[in-house]
């Protein structure tokens, strides 16, 4: 087997790890574990973690016994603290079966001696996980190898330890207890069984006597990783309320660490022993909140609180719990994370805005931030709530807080807030918002109020709710059309926030799609709005906001196609201009635009077309057009070009014209105007049209090919109507067409399309 370090290096290992001289390792230490000189430290660095992975691999029993023998012997603190962290960096529980069994019983009876002289707790605490993963290794593989060495000496030192006066050893066998594995906790069940009254005072007495908090902190891990030995209901009580005692104690008496270690285990003994936790569920959620409605909190205590209740939203055992909370309560655990939102919006606002300008990579960072995220760790919690109770409950919750405290507050943040919640819980219970009695409606006075607050941001949210796919937004926009699109127009034209009319315009853009087609004929002042999309149209200052114009007045005029002869000549010259813009969005709208007023235009478009060609032109040979965002604004000019080979025949060189719309035929981007003018090219070779066709039917074979390639796509590229359409249409080729031009349009196929043909041709 070919070695994985080169044998120089091998030989090097093995003479620092044989020597009696401890400079070589000192310096590895030095290496890794000083961080002066950065760029130098970087490449020691290297080469030292290549050293100690050579030793790992060559010689684990010489490494091993090293770096005992120097945690173990060095008479310097530093020395002790880096062997420490070097054996818990290779992993004990890795090399501790390589050791003989002559070595392991050295190295065991040195490491008790060792325990009761070391001096410095923080190597203790360093040593606590090499001697964890130890015995871990030991007792896991008891079973595995009946000739392995038992360690009854080292559980007999650690219940001595637990029970001593000492706070070293104390906080020491603690946290040995509290990193043991699994498997091993499992085969040492016999030895701890014996001992369960033993471990239970001491940590109980170390929850509730002791006045050191690392000793307090300690014992929570012990407990909860040896919780199976405390299952009987007296035991776990008494230990229980000793953590919720100690857990309040560090909160008020020491620096937030210690409560967020702590805290974290009892967030751990949720997840891990729902079960046992199951009476006690209800008094811990009133605990949560009473921490988390504390003023005098940091935001990461708040959220650390509130942890609890989200693990217990995650477990079936919770379920029956939550769902009986007193009305009350559930008013309050929605109060905790909207009271998150408030505090940190403006965190968040400041995070987008220091994005803005930085490349995609560091946006990301810049904006999203990490795990920490404050803001987003509210919605989820509101998300979480959402699940765990009862729709009628949530809503009627909802209701209150956004009526009573929120939607109208003084408070810009609390009004944002308050939409922020209505746009959660309207994504889970729309139907229950929309059937409670004068919820809806209430609720939309509220809405179109926000849509003029003085505050930029809570203007925003109210838009950005108004175009989310939800029931809630559908039903408020078909019972309430007249007063929205009202609104809308009014924002359009009195915003000044560029962000806020972006979002309007889509937002209205989204009411439109959404809504019956007819819907605008009932407005009261089509002029107004029109006039107010063409405003943002022509303000070239935000390529977004003239795109999602340009969307909604295309879509206006295919509603209302009055519209396109009153504002044709104005809304055409600004089409033109568009299709040359940098933005694809902006010329992939600008050429729908064309292909709209192409349908519904007046004879006006005859003075135009020359420089609707030209334009429309340029763009289906725009050189960027194979980048897919081009190419669907090549394909809606391709369909611009068809619609005025279908209406405005007479105004055009059709026989130039005509083939050359067919030549860009099948459309493959564009999957809307795809279908359009597929279907428009059924029509056309239905009623055998000659500029279609060309002279003896020469373009025959392109129709075809067209249609073969659209029938491989299924419905992707037309409805299932055009399909059946071009069936029929081939079936009469395959039975009108004689055999031998039929046998010359095969052949000038690829054999997938003659493969997808001849069902079509009888003769063949």
């Amino acid at each position: 087997m070919e070695s994985e370090f080169p044998l120089e290096l091998q030989s090097e290992t093995f003479k620092v790890l044989s020597s009696n001289d401890d400079t070589a390792m000192e310096t590895l230490f030095t290496n890794l574990y000083n961080n002066n000189n950065q760029h130098h430290q970087n490449q020691n660095r290297s080469k030292s973690l290549t050293f100690l992975q050579c030793c790992k691999h060559h010689h684990p029993d010489l490494l091993m016994i090293k770096l005992f023998y120097l945690l173990t012997s060095s008479p310097q603190i530093p020395t002790r603290t880096n062997a420490a962290r070097a054996l818990n960096f290779i992993n004990p529980a890795h090399l501790w079966p390589k050791l003989r069994p002559q070595a392991q019983s050295r190295l065991q009876a040195h490491f008790i001696k060792y325990l009761t002289s070391e001096t410095s707790i923080h190597v203790l605490r360093l040593a606590s996980l090499i001697l964890s993963q130890t015995i871990s290794v030991i007792y896991q593989n008891q079973n595995q190898n009946q000739n392995h060495q038992h360690w009854k000496e080292i559980l007999d030192f650690l219940f001595s330890s637990v029970n001593s006066n000492d706070e070293k050893l104390l906080e020491f066998s603690l946290l040995v207890f509290a990193s043991l594995s699994q498997d091993c906790r499992l085969n040492l069940s016999k030895y701890l069984n014996d001992a369960v009254k033993v471990l239970h005072s001491s940590f109980l007495s170390s929850l509730a006597n002791s006045t050191n908090p690392n000793v307090q902190v300690a014992s929570f891990g012990a407990v909860v990783n040896l919780i199976q030995f405390f299952s009987e209901p007296s035991l776990f009580h008494e230990l229980l309320r000793a953590m919720m005692v100690a857990v309040f104690s560090l909160l008020h008496g020491y620096e937030k660490s210690y409560f967020k270690t702590a805290f974290g285990e009892l967030i751990k003994l949720v997840s891990a022993e729902p079960c046992l936790l199951k009476p006690y569920m209800s008094d811990m959620v009133l605990d949560s909140l009473q921490i988390a409605e504390n003023n005098g909190v940091s935001n990461e205590t708040r959220r650390l609180a509130f942890e609890l209740v989200m693990a217990m939203t995650e477990l079936k055992e919770c379920d029956q719990m939550m769902m009986n909370l007193p009305y009350e309560t559930v008013v309050r655990l929605f109060i905790v994370p909207v009271k998150t939102l408030i505090l940190s919006v403006e965190d968040k606002l400041d995070k987008e805005e220091k994005g803005k300008g930085v490349t995609d990579g560091e946006n990301e960072k810049v904006v999203d931030g990490d795990d920490d995220d404050v803001y987003e760790f509210g919605i989820k919690c509101l998300k979480k709530l959402c699940v765990s109770f009862e729709e009628r409950k949530v809503v009627d919750v909802c209701y209150e807080l956004l009526m009573k405290h929120y939607l109208d507050s003084a408070d810009w943040k609390m009004r944002h807030a308050g939409i922020t919640l209505l746009t959660v819980i309207a994504k889970e219970f729309s139907d229950e918002m929309v059937l409670m009695e004068n919820f809806l409606g209430e609720m939309v006075t509220k809405i179109l109020k926000l849509f003029q607050d003085s505050h930029v941001q809570v203007r925003l949210a109210a838009f950005t709710l108004m175009e989310m796919p939800i029931n809630f937004v559908q039903a408020a926009q078909i019972l309430y059309h007249h007063r929205f699109v009202h609104a809308f127009t009014i924002a359009l034209g009195s915003d000044q926030d560029n962000k806020v009319k972006e979002q309007v315009a889509s937002a209205m853009l989204f009411f439109l799609k959404n809504t019956l087609p007819d819907s605008l004929a009932l407005f009261p002042n089509v002029d107004t709005l029109m006039n107010k999309l063409l405003s943002m149209i022509k303000d070239k200052g935000n390529a977004k906001q003239r795109s999602i114009a340009l969307s909604t007045f295309n879509l206006v005029a295919q509603r209302c196609h009055e519209v396109v002869h009153k504002y044709f000549a104005n809304y055409l010259l600004i089409l033109l201009e568009a299709c040359s813009d940098r933005s694809s969005e902006i010329k992939e709208e600008a050429a729908r635009g064309i292909r709209i007023c192409a349908e519904f235009g007046s004879p006006s478009f005859k003075p135009f077309i020359n420089m609707i060609l030209s334009e429309l032109s340029n763009l289906m040979k725009d050189p960027s057009r194979s980048i897919s965002e081009n190419a669907k604004a090549c394909d809606v000019a391709v369909s611009a070009i068809g619609r005025i080979c279908e209406c405005h025949r007479d105004s055009i060189d059709r026989s130039l014209i005509v083939p050359v719309w067919l030549s860009f035929l099948p459309l493959k981007d564009d999957l809307v105007e795809a279908k359009i003018m597929h279907d428009q090219l059924c029509l056309m070779v239905g009623r055998l049209d000659k500029d279609l066709l060309g002279p003896g039917n020469q373009n025959l074979v392109k129709i075809i090919t067209v249609f073969l390639e659209v029938i491989e796509k299924g419905d992707k590229l037309a409805t299932t109507q055009t399909i059946n359409h071009i069936n029929n249409l081939l079936r009469q080729f395959g039975q009108n067409i004689p055999p031998s031009v039929f046998e010359t349009i095969l052949l000038s196929l690829n054999p997938q399309q003659r493969e997808l043909l001849l069902p079509f041709v009888s003769s063949f």
